[in-house]
């Protein structure tokens, strides 16, 4: 994990000198599938909900219920020639985990060789403020709080024997868009070496992508299911929560036509 951290310091500040940023040409587009997949501890085994018992850091037990996320603004990297493409129409995507569909993003980009992906998971201030949305911010997917607190950015809810709330239950709704409570990262992830996408023109390629619900509980900050089975506002418990999921992502495979 101390590994994982390190990488991405040194990866964000290599891509603030990226400066070039090629422009979509709607007649030479590549095709990009992400596939995110929940797993527990690095584990290759896609998580289940429910019926599999995992534990944290601190050996506490809990079944997953619930687990998703808002990400949107995808742009791809190549380190070396400082080239940046924008991916797709800068929609938003709600990765629910209990909706196979929804795990699976589609993207055009630009034909080029590219090694780190990026995104932004949350919801952009502005549309926490400006009313009822529709698709996949509309209020009825049950992602949003109110609106002086927005939306939900990430959710994640189970039961664990160590809790102490009805039904021994833990639900952890992440959200906050104010400067002072802000949760919305952005996720830089490098591709596994030496893997590259090696576009072409009309051709597709699948980038994998892990989400770890063991990072939801640590790193840097403690999060014990027995001491803090509940997070239903914005505050300091739900920026700490934030940043430890913040690194829960891993480009795992990249597979090219």
């Amino acid at each position: 994990m101390l590994n994982r951290i390190a990488s991405c310091l040194l990866l964000i500040s290599v891509l603030a000198s990226c400066q070039k940023e090629l422009k979509m040409d709607a007649t030479a587009i590549h095709n990009i599938e992400l596939r995110f997949k929940p797993v527990v501890l690095f584990d290759t085994v896609e998580m289940k909900f429910d019926t599999v018992t995992y534990k944290n850091a601190f050996n506490e037990s809990f079944k997953v219920s619930a687990f998703k996320f808002y990400v949107h603004a995808f742009e791809l990297f190549n380190t070396d020639s400082n080239r940046i493409s924008r991916a797709g129409d800068q929609d938003y995507y709600l990765v629910d985990f209990a909706d196979s569909n929804s795990t699976v993003i589609k993207l055009n980009v630009v034909p080029y060789k590219y090694n780190v992906l990026a995104f932004t998971m949350g919801v952009d201030s502005v549309l926490n403020v400006s009313g009822a949305q529709t698709g996949v911010l509309d209020p009825a997917k049950g992602m949003f709080w109110e609106w002086n607190t927005g939306y939900i950015m990430s959710k994640l809810e189970g039961t664990s024997p160590v809790s102490t709330a009805p039904a021994n239950s833990f639900k952890y709704h992440i959200g906050g868009f104010r400067q002072a409570e802000s949760v919305i990262k952005k996720i830089t992830l490098l591709f596994p070496y030496p893997e590259v996408i090696d576009m072409k023109p009309g051709k597709k390629t699948v980038i994998d992508i892990t989400a770890d619900v063991y990072d939801w509980f640590n790193n840097p900050h403690d999060i014990r299911i027995g001491t803090n089975a509940g997070v239903m506002s914005p505050g300091t418990l739900a920026q700490q929560i934030a940043e430890n999921y913040s690194k829960m992502f891993a480009v795992v495979k990249v597979k090219n036509d």
